[in-house]
């Protein structure tokens, strides 16, 4: 038995950003085996999608759901705060019990927003893995390695590698090796995690030049900036995933072009804590880059479709220039650039025959999605989690008419609502 997505309107996202109408989406298994017209066979599971949207699922490419608790705990805050732990006041309070729930409630706030796929990282990630993995959500996961716990870190991702594997392929949950930041480790501990995750065939994820007080880190350890200190541990490339990059001079850009290190870009959370961004419009199309709602402490929603609205609207005041980082620019990076990002751009990220069924339909009935003269620009700038109708993972239904499947929604928002103040 198929599961048969019927008379749909498909924003395929394909190489030619195909807009498919009144076709059907055939999915076998955690495939999608056909596309066009009436494809539903005796037995199968029909999905009316003759108001619906169909497009490929969000992609967050970096994210720390477990801490979903810390959501208003720290707002409008000087950067000074932010300086060093990242410490949120209260977070004391909260023990792996805790993190557990938040980490439940979050891939359900994913999900039921339309988020297929997640980059998430954390420290003891091999004791929250199970929990991504239990959702339903697709993901790859790190422990984040800091030198002050790099051995225990090390055994953590070691588990999650022996566990998970990194291969997107053959399993719905991968790890990563996952490196806190330049200030946080040594450039021998970046070099070592280059070299174990290369040996692994994972990606490394880190965060880079988030702060004006870590690139002045680097610089006291020698280094002219945060590429150099990148590119001498020999973490550059496109198997890098870099969240941030703020901080980075004229010469420091174009370098980062030229190695073609990967860009998780969090534009409201580094609006929020740092009141600046990067110069998207330079990297589109140059080196991969892919959104990311980060923490909630410094990005209180996990909203991917606003994060892409917040970053071709700030993108755009950045060039200069209203034409700079046009509607399907956005919409690719919000899900098959951000697959590209994690690897997984041969998996999933379009609507393609043979490509893993993590789909989204937006509901074409919502006020804000109508008229539907342009589709793609709907979505980008006036869709929302309330638009999110149904969504499915690796051909899983996930959420169906607006409703989650697996998870008890009230029960949730109740159990964070007492695990809070």
């Amino acid at each position: 038995m198929a599961l048969v997505l019927r008379d749909a309107t498909v924003l395929t996202v394909d190489a030619a950003d195909r807009l498919l109408r009144a076709v059907d989406v055939r999915v076998e298994g955690d495939s999608i085996a056909a596309i066009g017209p009436r494809l539903v066979r005796p037995g199968d599971e029909v999905m009316d999608c003759s108001r619906g949207l169909v497009m490929p699922g969000f992609v967050n490419v970096h994210t720390h759901a477990a801490t979903a608790l810390f959501r208003g705990l720290a707002e409008d805050l000087p950067r000074e705060f932010w300086a060093g732990a990242y410490k949120v006041p209260g977070e004391e309070r909260f023990g792996p019990a805790d993190y557990a729930l938040s980490l439940r409630a979050a891939c359900a706030e994913f999900l039921a927003n339309g988020v297929t796929c997640i980059a998430d990282r954390l420290a003891a990630m091999d004791r929250l893995a199970p929990v991504i993995e239990a959702s339903g959500i697709r993901a790859v996961v790190g422990s984040t390695i800091t030198e002050k716990r790099a051995a225990e870190a090390w055994g953590e991702t070691e588990r999650l590698l022996d566990r998970y594997g990194a291969d997107p392929a053959r399993s719905r949950v991968t790890a990563g090796v996952a490196p806190h930041a330049l200030d946080s480790c040594s450039d021998e501990l970046l070099a070592e995690c280059a070299t174990r995750a290369r040996a692994a065939g994972a990606r490394v994820f880190l965060h880079v030049a988030q702060s004006a007080p870590e690139v002045a880190a680097v610089r006291a350890r020698g280094h002219s900036g945060a590429l150099e200190c990148l590119r001498r541990a020999g973490v550059t490339g496109p198997d890098v995933v870099a969240a941030h990059a703020i901080y980075l001079d004229e010469e420091e850009i174009e370098g980062w072009i030229a190695d073609g290190t990967a860009i998780a870009h969090c534009p409201a959370s580094n609006l929020k804590i740092e009141a600046r961004t990067i110069p998207l419009h330079r990297y589109a199309g140059r080196v991969p880059v892919g959104l990311g709602t980060d923490w909630t402490a410094s990005d209180n929603s996990m909203d991917m479709i606003w994060e892409a609205r917040l970053a071709a609207l700030v993108g755009k005041m950045n060039a200069g220039d209203p034409t700079a980082l046009p509607v399907r620019t956005m919409i690719r990076m919000l899900t098959i650039e951000g697959a590209r990002v994690l690897g997984m751009d041969h998996l999933v990220g379009s609507v393609e025959v043979g490509k893993r069924a993590d789909l989204v339909v937006l509901d074409l009935d919502r006020l804000e999605m109508a008229p539907a003269h342009d589709p793609a620009a709907n979505v980008l700038y006036s869709a929302s989690p309330r638009s999110v109708r149904d969504v499915i993972v690796d051909g899983v239904v996930r959420k169906r008419g607006h409703i989650l499947v697996d998870q008890d929604e009230a029960a949730l928002v109740g159990a964070m609502r007492a695990a809070g103040w």
